[in-house]
């Protein structure tokens, strides 16, 4: 058996040598530019609308987390594309990210929602699934022109587009005026976006919520950075400064500002 001053001497060069190693560093943080980022925003219910919403909130946190200057613009989803392509907007939240728009962006996921249907209260009672919907005639779905459908309803929307029974519409604000107008039955929408718009009339129990997305997976929502801009690795370090919001819990407080407790978790995790 080695003697103490012989054990305490191996102890503490082990010691020693520990503390040579290199230390386990922090996320590297993402490199400001020379300029204010440029993100996009756009009007979609508590995403963002009239000034406030999640999608600022998260913009605010990156501009903490990272130290860069941010310039906020609000314009229209179609020309935050433009932009992304032409180098003009550098980064969007909230976004899907189809082939298409992979061809201009880096996507780094961040929130998973799940798409249910909204039906107003006229709506037959019977009616509670697509071939349902479909089977009724006289009833016909609200889609907003240029946004995605999410992957479990793409087929009902096709099906129908074929037959004449879907209203396209431009603007966000317009579509959920004419749902509640009656211009169309259904449409389609996650809860911070008719959580929004539908706030009265969900109250009243005048709007039925329905799943019809018979258990698929939700939908990843991502942060898009320009490709025109940034490379891979400069978006994987946003990528990992936007996981750090969720980490320490600070991404569940601000998505719990807009949906109950229990929805903002579900959101948090595929």
């Amino acid at each position: 058996m080695p003697c103490l001053p012989h054990r305490f001497a191996r102890i503490a060069g082990l010691a020693a040598a520990l503390l040579a190693l290199p230390a386990v560093s922090a996320p590297v943080q993402p490199a400001c530019p020379t300029r204010p980022i440029v993100l996009g925003l756009y009007e979609f219910g508590h995403y963002y609308r009239a000034g406030a919403g999640l999608d600022k909130d998260v913009a605010d946190q990156l501009a903490k987390r990272s130290g860069c200057k941010f310039d906020l613009r609000v314009t229209s989803r179609r020309m935050i594309w433009q932009g992304m392509q032409d180098g003009s907007i550098d980064i969007t939240l909230s976004a899907f990210a189809p082939p298409e728009r992979l061809a201009f962006a880096w996507a780094e996921p961040y929130l998973w929602v799940r798409y249910h249907v909204l039906l107003k209260k006229e709506v037959d009672s019977r009616v509670h699934t697509a071939a349902d919907f479909i089977a009724a005639p006289n009833l016909r779905m609200g889609v907003g022109r240029g946004h995605m459908a999410s992957a479990p309803y793409d087929e009902v929307v096709a099906q129908l587009r074929n037959i004449g029974r879907v209203e396209d519409v431009d603007d966000t604000d317009r579509m959920f005026a004419m749902f509640k107008a009656g211009r169309f039955h259904a449409m389609l929408g996650s809860p911070l976006v008719y959580g929004s718009y539908l706030k009265e009339e969900l109250q009243a129990n005048a709007i039925r919520i329905e799943d019809w997305s018979q258990n698929k997976p939700k939908m990843p929502i991502h942060m898009l950075v320009s490709k025109k801009n940034f490379s891979a690795d400069e978006s994987r370090r946003w990528g990992e400064l936007m996981k750090s919001i969720a980490a320490d819990g600070t991404m569940l407080r601000l998505v719990s500002r807009y949906v109950d407790a229990d929805s903002a978790a579900k959101m948090l995790a595929p």
